[in-house]
């Protein structure tokens, strides 16, 4: 098997989140790197036939945890500062702990006030992005695209701004497709994944890219699509990456072994072995399984668990401070050396989180209560060296809002305190004390998790708190925080904080009470009628699919009725919730078919609020009535004016709907039919991006079949298939190209394009139709003189 191509192999590293399988690590000469994200893709292309060869090279991968998402916080502009700059960057950071605390409300708050107070600041960005994280992981996707949006501003720039601000740019429009992904807007998350892997090729967002790019064909059923997008991912790892030389103790160990060699050993029917071993004395081998026939990459996996070692046994045990040595022996070098052993070390550790829990010491606790035991876990396996039980030390405190009465020299109002929410706010400690925490397990003890309890006493009038003891003293609303001091963890080796915070809600009362529904606070009143409104609109749209227009009606009164209170509400509501009202409300107002109700409620909303991001929607919504009513001129009128937005998301749909209109009312002219092809062709050039870009392209090739312009027909094809090679019409653009190729008299091309539809889409109305032209196709073949390959089906 002599194989002079041969280069020496490699190492790289993958990691492991409760949801699935993260991208791999790659190190080259040394150098790792890490890829944070991804999810499952490993165990799709195990059950996966037909990927592509790779690099030789061998790969060792150890499940690692999530890491945190510390994007926001390397935001801060590199260069020179603009006015503001820091003011932005210390609420910035404010809000991203609340956020890791739970304070949700208060931290999108603060994140609100610094895209809003300081508009021409770079740390916007960074904002924006929090904000958009924030919303896909609390599931709200249309809020989160809105947010999203806004980071389209460094896109001109995006090659030349600083690392900070690009990575801010990637990870937004990669956000940004995920949410299209879970909003089932496959349509839409295509170009923006595909832009990345386009024009960002070398980041590690294209492999997370490629995944959803995957799973977005594999939703819909397109499986060669799909495999093929799966198999890139993780085709890049960032080899500058600190975090590399580390992986998380207790995750599953993932070995990936590239070799041109390995096509050989496969036909052979050999096997592939790989020895790995750790500092304390584990030794287990991984059988390798080949990732297709023809494929240069193998790969194999181990349980890894925190415990003693035990060689043999199936499963690789790690304790602290351990370091794992993968080998492999590469049969035949590039030097042309047989049986050259490829090694490969990384140090396993663990990375500290304090959590507060009820007595169990595994259900998370909700409150901390007065006179009552609390109790502390920790888990850190760094700390395990030894067969006995470790012990840990944590800090904890009580602390409480301080009050500042102190007003203005001048009587003014300090606005700056009051947009920043609780930053203004001074915490003040009232007691703090140390907590021993023991390692708990049977002997000999290696779980890596450490537990106690500590007595909480509420406070006493004019009894101060005593720091020496061993009981917190706290009050009713007090925050409870624990502080412990991570040495090393995934970011290194520099000692950091890992905090965790419950709230004191006051002593365990059992006693019987009499409650009753009403709500007083007008803000949750609020937020209590807009959510029931949202019930009775999703109720009145079941009912209208259904046909029964009776009681979609019935439903859409009713929300109406829970809007209207929002609407007319003189209490001091936030503008974004009235906003969301009004969009509820006409939504309402659709659902019943109550056309001329919702138009005017879009009408009013854009006189209220002009400058709401929500104005183009509203302005669609009337545009797609006046549609539906055949009202051509007076959507022509809106959707112009949705073109003359200065920001909108909805001006590629406009158009997009212009040149349908167009279409519609000159259908019968030639005339009339290139003043659409025109508009179509207008917004193919000015939104590139959208997803009405490619539709547009399609409406192209219609047109010029239809007048046979054979030539123009093929240019904007191959421009179609090379620019959106995701898009639902690609099947029936395949079908023109072969009526094209075949009219044209390429039937060799005609017969590929059949052959490309038939096994990349099988079950499409397109197939069947193909498999009626094949049969011409390769008879105008055999009468050429040429030869037909055999169709494979998928």
């Amino acid at each position: 098997m002599r194989n002079s191509n041969i280069r020496n192999s490699e190492f790289d590293l993958a990691s492991e989140r409760c949801s699935g399988l993260s991208m791999p690590l790659e190190a080259s000469s040394g150098a790792w790197s890490t890829d944070p994200l991804a999810r499952q893709h490993l165990s799709a292309k195990l059950a996966t036939k037909g990927f592509r060869a790779g690099v030789a090279a061998i790969v060792c991968v150890l499940m690692l945890a999530a890491l945190p998402a510390w994007a926001a916080r390397e935001a801060k502009v590199q260069g020179e500062a603009g006015e503001g700059d820091m003011e932005a960057s210390r609420l910035l950071d404010k809000a991203n702990e609340l956020l890791t605390a739970g304070e949700s409300e208060r931290g999108v708050r603060m994140l609100e006030t610094v895209v809003e107070q300081y508009p021409a600041s770079r740390v916007r960005f960074a904002a924006y992005l929090a904000l958009g994280r924030h919303c896909v992981n609390a599931s709200d996707h249309v809020k989160a695209v809105s947010y999203l949006s806004n980071l389209k501003g460094l896109e001109n720039a995006a090659e030349e701004v600083a690392p900070a601000d690009r990575e801010i740019y990637l990870e937004g429009m990669y956000l940004m497709g995920t949410a299209y992904f879970q909003m089932r807007n496959y349509e839409a998350a295509f170009p923006i994944l595909r832009k990345i892997t386009s024009n960002y090729a070398n980041t590690v967002w294209a492999n997370q890219a490629y995944y959803y790019i995957g799973m977005c064909h594999f939703v819909q059923q397109n499986w060669s699509k799909a495999v093929e997008a799966l198999n890139l991912v993780g085709t890049f790892v960032d080899v500058d990456a600190e975090a590399a030389k580390l992986v998380e103790a207790g995750r599953r160990f993932y070995l990936k072994v590239t070799d041109r060699d390995l096509p050989v050993l496969v036909r052979l029917g050999k096997q592939t072995w790989a020895e790995i071993a750790t500092t304390h004395g584990d030794r287990e081998k991984i059988e390798c399984i080949p990732l297709g026939l023809d494929a240069t990459v193998l790969i194999g996996s181990i349980a890894s668990e925190i415990g003693a070692s035990c060689p043999g046994d199936g499963a690789l045990q790690v304790l602290g401070g351990d370091t794992v040595t993968v080998r492999y022996t590469d049969a035949n070098s590039r030097e042309g050396i047989p049986n050259v052993v490829r090694e490969a070390k990384v140090r396993v550790v663990s990375s500290g989180a304090p959590s507060f829990t009820l007595g169990d010491f595994e259900t998370p606790a909700s409150a901390v209560f007065l006179d009552q035991p609390l109790c502390l876990a920790l888990y850190d396996v760094d700390l395990d060296t030894s067969d006995a039980a470790e012990t840990a030390t944590v800090k904890l405190i009580s602390r409480y809002v301080q009050q500042e009465e102190e007003a203005e020299p001048n009587g003014a109002v300090d606005l700056k305190k009051i947009l920043s929410g609780d930053e203004g706010r001074q915490y003040k400690t009232r007691d703090e004390i140390t907590v021993k925490l023991t390692e708990t397990g049977s002997a000999p003890v290696h779980s890596g998790r450490f537990t106690g309890r500590v007595s909480v006493q509420a406070v006493q009038p004019h009894k101060p708190a005593n720091p020496g003891d061993d009981v917190l003293t706290c009050a009713v609303d007090d925050e409870v925080v624990v502080t412990y001091t991570d040495e090393l963890h995934l970011g290194g080796s520099v000692a950091r904080e890992v905090r965790a915070a419950l709230r004191a809600v006051g002593e365990i009362d059992n006693r019987p009470r009499a409650s009753q529904d009403v709500v007083a606070d007008p803000l949750i009143r609020a937020r209590k009628n807009l959510v029931e409104a949202s019930a009775y609109l999703e109720l009145a749209r079941i009912f209208k699919s259904m046909g029964l227009a009776k009681g979609a009606k019935q439903k859409s009164i009713e929300g109406v009725d829970r809007v209207d209170v929002i609407i007319r509400s003189s209490s001091p509501i936030p503008s974004d919730i009235k906003q969301q009202a009004f969009k509820t409300k006409w939504e309402l107002h659709m659902a019943a078919e109550d056309y001329q109700s919702a138009i005017a409620t879009c009408g009013l909303f854009n006189r209220l609020y002009p400058d709401s991001p929500l104005v183009d929607e509203a302005l669609m919504g009337i545009a797609r009535i006046r549609i539906e009513n055949r009202e051509y001129t007076a959507a022509l009128s809106v959707l112009n004016q949705i073109l003359a937005l200065s920001k909108s998301q909805a001006k590629a749909e406009a158009q997009f709907r212009i040149a349908e209109i167009a279409e519609t009312m000159n259908a019968s002219l030639p005339a009339g039919r290139e003043r659409a092809v025109q508009q179509y062709k207008l917004c193919a050039e000015q939104y590139p991006d959208s997803e009405f870009a490619g539709r547009s392209l399609a409406k192209l090739v219609d047109y010029h079949v239809s007048m046979k312009d054979f030539l123009q027909a093929n240019e904007v094809l191959e421009q179609v298939f090379q620019d959106y090679p995701d898009a639902a019409f690609l099947p029936e653009m395949l079908l023109q190209s072969v009526l094209v190729a075949y009219i044209s008299g390429d039937y060799a091309k005609a017969w590929d394009k059949c052959a490309q539809i038939l096994f990349e889409y099988p079950g499409s109305p397109s197939a069947e139709k193909a498999k009626q032209m094949l049969p011409r196709v390769e008879a105008k073949l055999k009468a050429g003189g040429g030869s037909t390959p055999e169709v494979k089906q998928p």
